[in-house]
């Protein structure tokens, strides 16, 4: 059977073990960031959780860098939430929660000063605006509906935003190299035809910022869509890629990104990992000892010819 593909040029920019990598926006930016993770990479995802807008990745780079002074912060019920973060950023107290987001964000200014790498994946152009706060928020927390607007932003708005913020990214970091991707997610909650609406206005919003200066694109959308396109490569929902098409982009991407030495290190610290996770049938066994130390000898000799990854 034939399948659609395509060449994807490498990447001048390669990515090794020492580079420290930073993933911004949609679920499909933890997925890539955890298999850099898995081989042995510094990465990061998503400080404040998983977020799908462009307009709340560029609000929070811009306050990040610019140490905002108030957090967005409600009371539902006894617990403390904000409107700029997922549910994994809660406090029992407005001063715990703030706190908390603070140092979030410190950690994460120092980490974009010292990276030469931030992935964003744009998810939809669909957009939730607090009535009262005149903001569109990270996460609407089950709050009422009627607190909401759910607006389409068109591209020119969203590209406004993104200007700003990358001339503001290169102030602060001038080697910052900065990768574009669009999630191969459908948002089927919107609508079939909506998503895609709401996908065309990403499309275009990326085509006019990797113009910019160290500004580039990844097709992971396209891998998953157009090479891949088989539900055989989707979870249940028929929306999220599985973990056969996550490892298939990851494929595709370490191709344009590693050089040959890196992808060998990053195989053999993968592989070490896994046989670590290895749980012995008989671990008393002098087959199971033998395997352990041939284990332990072959992850030290490893440690001290790439003495940059930690286990």
């Amino acid at each position: 059977m034939h399948t659609l593909s395509f060449e994807i040029p490498e990447f001048s920019s390669k990515i090794d073990h020492k580079h420290q990598l930073l993933f911004l926006g949609s679920c499909f930016s933890d997925d890539i960031s955890n298999k850099f993770q898995e081989n042995g990479f510094k990465a990061n995802a998503n400080p404040f959780g998983t977020v799908f807008h462009p307009s709340v990745l560029s609000r929070f780079i811009a306050e990040t860098i610019h140490n905002v002074e108030e957090e967005r912060i409600f009371n539902r019920k006894d617990v403390f939430l904000s409107w700029d973060a997922g549910a994994k950023h809660y406090g029992m107290s407005e001063s715990e929660l703030i706190e908390q987001l603070k140092s979030t964000r410190l950690q994460w200014k120092e980490q974009l000063k010292q990276t030469e790498f931030l992935f964003i994946t744009f998810g939809t152009s669909y957009g939730y605006i607090h009535r009262e706060l005149d903001l569109v928020v990270a996460n609407c927390h089950k709050m009422p509906s009627i607190n909401f607007e759910k607006v389409l932003f068109n591209s020119a708005k969203i590209l406004q935003d993104w200007q700003r913020t990358i001339a503001l990214l290169k102030a602060y970091n001038p080697s910052l190299k900065i990768f574009f991707t669009v999630s191969p997610v459908r948002h089927s909650k919107d609508g079939l035809i909506e998503n895609n609406q709401s996908k065309a206005i990403l499309f275009n919003l990326v085509h006019e910022l990797v113009k910019l200066k160290n500004c580039f694109y990844f097709p992971s959308y396209e891998i998953v869509m157009d090479e891949l396109r088989d539900y055989r490569y989707f979870k249940e929902d028929l929306v999220h890629p599985n973990e056969m098409a996550i490892q298939y982009v990851w494929e595709r991407l370490s191709k344009v990104f590693f050089t040959i030495e890196t992808d060998l290190i990053a195989k053999s610290y993968l592989s070490i990992k896994r046989a670590e996770e290895h749980i012995a049938l008989h671990p008393e066994s002098q087959e199971s000892t033998i395997f352990q130390k041939q284990l332990k000898n072959r992850k030290k000799e490893f440690i001290e010819n790439n003495p940059q990854l930690k286990f």
